[in-house]
């Protein structure tokens, strides 16, 4: 790329996440694009040049943003970027339809005095909605260029273009009161002709506690000033009961939601539910539902209570009926009374019964217990072995074709229409090797050995077991997001999550971790702080267990006791709030705040939920594909010079003489360390046979299930962790894991062996 003229400006692209920053920097710049990080950061930055704008401008595409009063690394990259010594214009991308969100950062950029054009970007989705926008009342008020565009069609596009030159500084100004606002003119005082941006905005970010604006100014100006701008933010700080970084965001929001009221218009009202649907829902699938939720959460308990206690059978099968019909009948009425009679549309119910402090658990339990059965059963069991044993099979066995058949459910009848004579790709593949080299030869190992195989492990391991996983747990996912359950979620686990140094955003990575950690650990991107997202990072290698190895483990201990099961859930969850609370108290930094807009609680769009799943299904893929393939030839190198055996038999002492467990379960928890619920299997099975005819000990069992669990995380989950985190945050995580998950498991076998 060409050194530009200083004189020129350049532009800078600004907006929340997921606007469609990225469609407009496309088609602003064409290919020529250069990616590389900011300095001093891993936050990956876009640059390009639009050669139609005055000879050839720079084009910055920066990352996304809630706010120029960073609670991220992105954010701070953001902030950054705006306050650079350079003469800059900004296009800031907003979301039509959250118009809110997007004035929100108008007011920001305003401050800070950066000639600005605005893009009402997903102008066809606000419309979709009955939905729009004054922009002539919003333009008047701004003063800017503001331009609606469909960037995904280039609608909008090269009105965009021309009015890039003409940006102008919005004409807003918030107020923030007599107290904060007398702090702000002392402050711009201090730094008064020492900066290059407006003084004003630089005073609001330091009065929210800005650590890195603060660090970076201390470069210009000496300690005294700094003592001084602490005492003005201490001395307003008095006024207020909560943070003062809170108290600005709110008196900002105000003044956004006044704005937001004025340009905003409803081209059609919400349309009224039909009476007889009304009907047919709070009279007949409220009651259901709610039946349904008694009577299962009862039964659950009293299979855990059976399964240690003899239950008479008629009370085992009467009080879950009995709860459940209580259940129903008191929410029932509950709704109408609260809903019904107030003429509430069935989504406002929906939306209310989702964060109700009582409803919404018992309906959280019930919709995992769905999402487990869609992903752990059917997408981590039936598909994966459908892909790993019949599309892809092993290299040296055939796999026997299958079938194209229908089952009937209800008469237990399957009717195969024909036989596919496929014997999987890798046997293919393995036979065509086969004609080269001999199957002993090294490259042949190298690529497709049983255990450590390229082909035959790591692109068999990413794409016929992960792919089924992470495609249904992202259809669920899907489901969830768009019709607004997942921010009800965040809310609801907020005060728990703030126990364990997070906030409610990380449910997010959390409940991605139940589909796999691997995929989650990427999702740790989006929490506020370095602190945040190294707890969640460290949970989630340590005790979110993912659907296939929750699959085995569920399985393997429910035909052994339910009481079990219960205990491992147990045991499981108190870990994760353990090592959370200390994690967050260990750990330098201060939690950030929990600022998340809750959308209306709607019926999701079909084509929404494929098109999500389809790109975030790409996206891992393209992310966790090289990693797989990395981590497997990490572990051919490791077999073949002989470590894994060596750790293998160094750890079997430990495994006999500190856990209780056979030496042979050693395999189980390394093998752990490629796949989870392989490891998992391996250990029930080495179990079982070492336990003949008198069966296998449970108190064994639950005992390796729980270090596996805690054990450390597996490889592809591991490679994320050093990308993410970096290799020494990455193996410290490891150095503390390990030890620690075999403590516990002694710790266990101590308090078990206290029980007959």
């Amino acid at each position: 790329m060409s050194v530009l003229d200083r004189d020129k400006y350049k532009v800078a692209l600004v907006g929340n996440p997921n606007v469609g920053k990225s469609v407009i920097f496309g088609l602003l710049t064409g290919k020529y694009v250069t990616v590389s990080n900011y300095p001093g950061t891993t936050v990956e930055v876009s640059r390009g040049i639009c050669s139609g704008l005055g000879g050839g401008i720079e084009v910055v595409d920066t990352p996304g943003a809630n706010s120029l009063i960073p609670l991220s690394e992105d954010e701070s990259v953001t902030r950054d970027m705006l306050l650079e010594e350079y003469k800059k214009h900004v296009v800031q991308v907003v979301d039509a339809k959250n118009l809110r969100r997007g004035l929100f950062i108008t007011t920001q950029l305003a401050e800070m005095g950066l000639p600005v054009v605005i893009t009402l970007n997903m102008w066809d989705e606000l419309l979709d909605r009955g939905m729009n926008i004054d922009v002539t009342v919003l333009q008047e008020k701004l003063r800017v260029p503001i331009i609606k565009t469909i960037a995904t069609h280039r609608v909008g596009v090269s009105a965009l273009f021309s009015s890039i030159p003409n940006a102008k500084v919005p004409n807003l100004y918030v107020d923030y009161g007599k107290v904060i606002e007398e702090g702000i003119s002392k402050i711009e005082k201090i730094l008064q002709g020492n900066t290059t941006v407006n003084e004003r905005a630089l005073a609001i970010m330091l009065l929210s506690g800005d650590e890195v604006l603060e660090e970076k100014l201390r470069r210009k100006f000496p300690d005294p000033a700094f003592v001084e701008i602490h005492s003005i933010r201490n001395s307003i700080q008095a006024h207020f009961g909560s943070p003062l970084s809170y108290v600005i965001n709110i008196k900002r929001a105000n003044f956004v939601d006044t704005l937001v009221k004025k340009v905003t218009l409803n081209l059609k009202k919400e349309k009224e539910t039909h009476p007889i649907t009304r009907g047919i829902f709070f009279y007949f699938l409220v009651p259901v539902a709610s039946f349904f939720m008694g009577y299962k959460l009862m039964a659950l308990l009293m299979y855990l209570i059976s399964s240690r206690f003899s239950l008479n059978g008629g009370l085992i099968f009467m009080l879950p009926l009995v709860v459940g019909g209580i259940s129903s009948l008191g929410f029932s009425a509950y709704l109408y009374l609260k809903e019904y009679k107030t003429k509430s549309t069935i989504a406002g119910a929906l939306g209310r019964i989702t964060m109700h402090p009582v409803a919404a658990f018992p309906l959280l339990v019930i919709i995992l217990w769905i999402v487990y059965k869609l992903v752990g059963e059917f997408g981590a069991g039936t598909c994966v072995d459908f892909f790993e044993e019949k599309v892809f099979g092993r290299s040296l066995v055939p796999s026997g074709g299958f079938d194209l058949s229908i089952s009937l459910p209800f008469i237990h009848k399957t009717y195969i229409f024909t036989h596919i004579n496929f014997q999987g790709f890798n046997y293919y593949f393995g036979l065509l090797a086969q004609k080269l080299v001999d199957k002993d030869n090294i490259i042949f190992e190298l690529f497709l050995n049983e255990q450590s195989g390229l082909v035959q492990v790591g692109l068999t391991y990413a794409i016929a077991i992960v792919f089924p996983i992470v495609g249904f747990f992202f259809l669920a996912f899907g489901i969830m997001e768009d019709s607004g359950y997942l921010p009800r979620l965040a809310v609801m686990v907020d005060k728990i999550f703030k126990r364990i140094g997070l906030n409610g955003k990380a449910v997010l990575p959390m409940v991605l971790g139940l589909g796999c950690d691997t995929m989650a650990t990427l999702t740790t991107r989006i929490l506020n702080t370095k602190k945040e997202r190294i707890i969640a990072t460290l949970l989630l290698a340590l005790a979110i267990p993912c659907s296939a190895q929750l699959g085995v483990i569920s399985s393997v201990l429910g035909r052994v006791s339910g009481i079990y099961f219960a205990l491992y859930v147990f045991i499981i969850c108190t870990q994760l709030l353990l090592v959370g609370y200390l994690s967050s108290k260990v750990l330098p930094g201060a939690p950030s705040d929990f600022l998340m807009e809750i959308p209306p609680f709607r019926m999701p769009k079909v084509s929404n939920i494929l098109v999500k799943t389809f790109y975030r299904i790409h996206w891992f893929l393209k992310e966790a594909v090289p990693l797989f393939m990395v981590g497997t030839l990490a572990l051919f190198v490791a077999t073949k010079v002989g470590i894994l055996s060596f750790v293998e038999r160094m750890g079997a002492p430990i495994t006999r003489n500190f856990l209780g467990l056979p030496a042979e379960t050693t395999h189980g928890f390394i093998l752990g360390f490629l796949r989870r619920d392989y490891g998992a299997v391996s250990i029930f099975k080495t179990l079982e046979e070492k336990g003949g005819s008198g069966g296998i000990n449970p108190k064994q069992l639950l005992i390796s299930l729980v270090v596996i669990t805690l054990f450390i995380p597996c490889l592809a989950n591991f490679l994320v962790m050093i990308k993410e985190q970096g290799a020494k945050t990455a193996f410290l995580m490891f150095a503390f894991i390990m030890p620690y998950s075999i403590l516990i498991g002694g710790i266990l076998r101590v308090i078990l062996q206290q029980f007959p």
